[in-house]
């Protein structure tokens, strides 16, 4: 399958594509990005738990003063799981109502996080160098301290130079831009990744599936907006945010009436195997 044919919303689709692009990274820029799941940290399946050195750094010492695990849904994110947003913002999909092309999002730059309970890291992060985007990105923080470089033309630099590896015809100049060449190959790039070309180490999320309710702060990531896809798709309005508010209490309530399940709001075991997640 190609990367324009995915038609799911999660980023995962192309995970096998994205450990080659971050191998191909790390051989152009072996110290460019660094693994941070060494931390007191929780992150999703699909991401991918790397930082720019600097960044790394002063997340460690954010989590290291406030003393508690750190929930992260969205990290280092590579340039085909940006395409596949990209893509779903295009045709109005997944409830994307925006999405940078890639090579133009901050998470492609190592410096870019997003969290739970933003409000009660904002001070930890905040004092070492973590920019907080407010209302606009809640859940969304920029590293704006020492230390870093713009490496998002070395992730397309990665693309262009595996292409290469693996077309004997049609090969793309590698000059780091992403232009409408670049985006055609990468849309028609396999999804399950390439013939040839090293892999990273995938990263293993350091959680079972969580059981999804409502809680103070409230939840929020990908997961979530995964359980509001499904929701939709059984005829149960509600809003596809990724925030697991009281509206989306209500939905899981109402579906749970349905089928005969405890009327409890909490998406366990049983209510996972109905929405078939």
């Amino acid at each position: 399958m190609q990367v324009k044919d995915i038609n799911s919303c999660p980023t995962k689709s192309v995970r096998e594509l994205d450990r080659q692009l971050l191998y191909k990274m790390r051989e152009t820029e072996s110290n460019a990005l660094a693994r941070f799941d060494d931390l007191n940290v929780d992150v999703g399946e699909s991401v991918w738990a790397y930082l720019q050195p600097a960044a790394k750094a002063a997340l460690e010492k954010a989590i290291r003063d406030r003393g508690i695990r750190l929930f992260i849904n969205s990290a280092y994110r590579t340039i085909a799981q940006q395409l596949i947003l990209y893509n779903q913002y295009k045709t109005g999909r997944c409830g994307i109502e925006i999405a940078a092309p890639p090579g133009g999002s901050n998470h492609q730059s190592g410096l870019a996080i997003d969290i739970e309970d933003p409000e009660g890291w904002l001070p930890y992060l905040e004092r070492y160098g973590w920019q907080w985007l407010g209302n606009s990105d809640r859940v969304h923080f920029d590293f704006v301290g020492n230390g870093i470089q713009d490496i998002r033309a070395l992730a397309i630099e990665a693309f262009q130079k595996l292409w290469n590896e693996n077309n004997s015809t049609h090969f793309l100049k590698v000059d780091g831009v992403y232009g409408p060449m670049t985006e055609a190959h990468l849309n028609s790039a396999p999804a399950e990744g390439f013939a040839k070309g090293g892999k990273v180490d995938d990263i293993i999320s350091s959680s079972k599936l969580r059981v999804l309710f409502l809680t103070q702060p409230i939840m929020e990531g990908e997961d979530i907006r995964m359980l509001q896809q499904a929701l939709k798709k059984a005829e149960i309005d509600v809003a596809i945010d990724g925030f697991f508010g009281p509206a989306t209490d209500l939905a899981v309530r109402k579906f749970q009436g349905l089928h005969s399940l405890a009327v409890d709001g909490k998406v366990g075991p049983g209510t996972r195997s109905k929405l078939g997640i």
